[in-house]
């Protein structure tokens, strides 16, 4: 039940809540202090809806890696326990249809790919079932919990020839970093024995490798998702197939372009994310679908907001749908004639991270602004969740800066918000700097929930340093409905750009911000922002621009989105042409580095796939040879930003030490 890939650039996120700071003990938070955070995520509740279990990792900085656990909970008493000792990387919990057992994925030792284990929850040790070459991208339960299914990359067919060094890779739309060939993935059937595992089809087509498969509750259907090839680019064409068991048939729903996300439990229905305007990039609608035909039965167009996550609810009369709304993560119910509810859940907002049990009860990943997230309870047809994890409950002990939403209005007419975190200690009629965090993707969304070592962590040790945080939701974010994300096609960076100055004005209204100390920062689509803006204004004290756009022509050609993503935010024109580069080039910051003064710290892993760090170099030389105060600061890892603990902390202290040399 997913939305689909990370699809854009970034990974990083009215009324006021308070007037003044959270009143807690003790002092703020430091990057040291959030070495203890606890991540959870992927709960998954029994099919009785009487346990969940989930995965709980914390960084491990002298192995330098993330450390994941499974945890079982009870939902009556809370009582818990870890299920996972001695497995390495365990994720994917699933439990077997009768909740006798809990299928996982996980890898004998560190160097080796991952595999589904399964543990019986009577006693035991966990049993490895596959031994997949190249491990287990992910897996589905057959209903009658005998068997699974699985999906797998090939290995190279030329294998031998590679291993004597005959190893010469055809490029398409691969990125520039590619070594080596794509390999396309299939679908597996395994018993739960462990035994006759077996390809369903195969060829140069591939499986859509982060999404699960669905099975039909008869297990006569297998529904997947495909795409072209390996190629990642290409998961842009990726839609939904049929694999028949019965009518030994593997053939499309015949939808176009989707995200698959659950199937009722009749089996007549499919819930799709479908994007509205035929491109992943943009908003996504829930369509129900019959499974039968493909016919539309009903959508989720009357909330308008793009979808992130979809579950059935009992009797298949409505489903439970997760969205961004305002500067908040919510949860609504969906009926069969197409009107919808959002769920008030309290202080607790609803992360796209959950599931639901046989009588309706909703474990998920509760988010707030006051301490990290959490696992809750949500049970049939309630609103108020249980807290039923405590894993930080550590964060009592510190105290956080105020959190609250602001709102204003953009040169378009639209209303655009944003999330504002007051300096720990606020003081009433005392004036501080302003740092700006800006989130990229640009398709996502600044929310105000303590989530995210790139936002509300970051900017609670900012706001322990003495500044004002504004993380703004500009043109693009996919919390005001399609209306305000379709106004960034066209004026990708541009119209984002002048909404954040827009927000700029609207703090320094309020009388709280020194005006000689504003910084700008942000990564990915938000370090594009932060480039663009320091080459727009002259206000600035300091930028930090983290795996930034900074050349829209190499960003569409040498980036693992290669395919369709900046036609599409360019409303289909092509960079080839004259008229083609002049639209990109007026749309890129590095076209306006002649007016740029503001000191400036450059971060990038060397190996980005995803933002190619050679714009990073260009901008740095262009701000070097200009007498600009810069820094470029590249970190040897692949990925669009350091994931390992060590690699982590060193970006982020980075980022906030900059602006404690200028603007403090």
């Amino acid at each position: 039940m997913r939305v689909g890939r990370s699809l854009c650039c970034c990974f990083l996120v009215a009324a006021a809540f308070l007037a003044g700071p959270v009143i807690a003990a003790g002092r703020g938070l430091t990057f040291a202090d959030l070495r203890r955070v606890a991540s959870v995520r992927q709960p998954q509740i029994s099919p009785d809806g009487k346990r969940v279990v989930y995965v709980r990792s914390r960084a491990n900085f002298v192995k330098d890696r993330n450390q994941s656990e499974l945890v079982l909970l009870d939902v009556a008493s809370g009582a818990s326990r870890v299920l996972t000792h001695d497995r390495i990387g365990a994720t994917s919990p699933a439990w077997s249809p009768d909740g006798s057992s809990i299928a996982y994925v996980a890898s004998a030792t560190a160097r080796k790919p991952g595999q589904i284990y399964v543990l019986r929850m009577d006693g035991g040790d966990s049993e490895r079932i596959t031994n997949a070459k190249t491990g287990i991208d992910s897996f589905a339960w057959r209903p009658d919990g005998k068997a699974l299914a699985y999906v797998s990359d090939e290995e190279p067919p030329d294998k031998a020839a590679i291993d004597r060094h005959l190893d010469a890779v055809v490029i398409t739309d691969d990125d520039y970093l590619t070594r080596e060939a794509a390999q396309p993935a299939h679908l597996w059937t395994v018993n739960a024995d462990g035994s006759s595992a077996t390809r369903l089809a195969a060829g140069s087509w591939s499986v859509v490798k982060d999404a699960p498969p669905l099975w039909s509750p008869d297990g006569s259907r297998i529904y997947y998702q495909r795409q072209p090839d390996g190629i990642f680019a290409h998961f842009v064409a990726q839609t939904t197939y049929v694999h028949d068991f019965r009518a030994k048939t593997d053939l499309p729903l015949g939808v176009g372009v989707d995200g698959l996300q659950d199937v009722s439990h009749d089996g007549s229905m499919l819930a799709l994310a479908m994007p509205r305007h035929g491109s992943l990039y943009l908003q996504s609608d829930l369509s129900v679908r019959s499974s039968a035909d493909g016919r539309e039965l009903f959508n989720s167009r009357g909330i308008d907001r793009n979808l992130h996550w979809a579950a059935w609810l009992p009797g298949d009369k409505s489903l439970a749908v997760a969205t961004s709304d305002g500067v908040r993560n919510v949860l609504w119910t969906l009926a069969s004639d197409g009107s919808s509810h959002r769920v008030d859940l309290g202080d607790v907002d609803f992360a796209p991270d959950a599931t639901v049990a046989r009588d309706g009860a909703i474990a998920f990943v509760g988010l707030r602004r006051d301490r990290e997230p959490e696992i809750y309870y949500l049970p049939p047809g309630g609103s108020t969740p249980r807290l039923l994890s405590d894993d930080n409950a550590w964060l009592g002990g510190f105290q956080l800066g105020n959190v609250e939403r602001i709102d204003w209005k953009i040169d378009n007419g639209m209303m655009a918000n944003g999330v504002l975190t007051y300096p720990v200690g606020y003081v009433a009629g005392k004036r501080y700097p302003l740092v700006l965090d800006i989130h990229g993707g640009p398709v996502s969304t600044s929310t105000w929930d303590l989530s995210g070592i790139e936002a509300g962590e970051l900017d609670q040790v900012l706001a322990a340093r003495g500044y004002l945080v504004l993380r703004p939701n500009y043109r693009g974010s996919d919390n005001e409905g399609d209306a305000f994300l379709q106004a960034i096609v066209g004026d990708v960076t541009s119209g984002p750009g002048r909404d954040n100055l827009a927000a700029v004005d609207a703090v320094r209204k309020m009388g709280i911000v020194d005006e000689k100390r504003i910084g700008v920062s942000g990564w990915s689509g938000g370090g594009l922002q932060t480039s663009w803006l320091i080459g727009h204004a002259t206000f600035w004290r300091a930028a930090v621009s983290g795996a930034a756009v900074d050349d829209w022509y190499q960003q569409a050609m040498l980036a693992d989105i290669n395919e369709n993503f900046a036609e599409t935010f360019f409303n289909g024109v092509r960079p080839f042409d004259a008229a083609g580069r002049k639209a990109y080039a007026a749309e890129s910051p590095i076209a306006y580095v002649n007016a740029i003064r503001t000191p400036t710290l450059i971060l990038s892993d060397t190996r980005d796939q995803r933002v190619p760090v050679a714009q990073s170099y260009v901008f740095y030389h262009a701000l070097h040879d200009r007498g600009v105060p810069v820094r470029f600061t590249a970190f040897p890892r692949y990925g669009h930003f350091p994931t390992d603990p060590a690699g982590r902390e060193q970006a982020l202290r980075a980022w906030a030490d900059w602006f404690d040399r200028w603007m403090k």
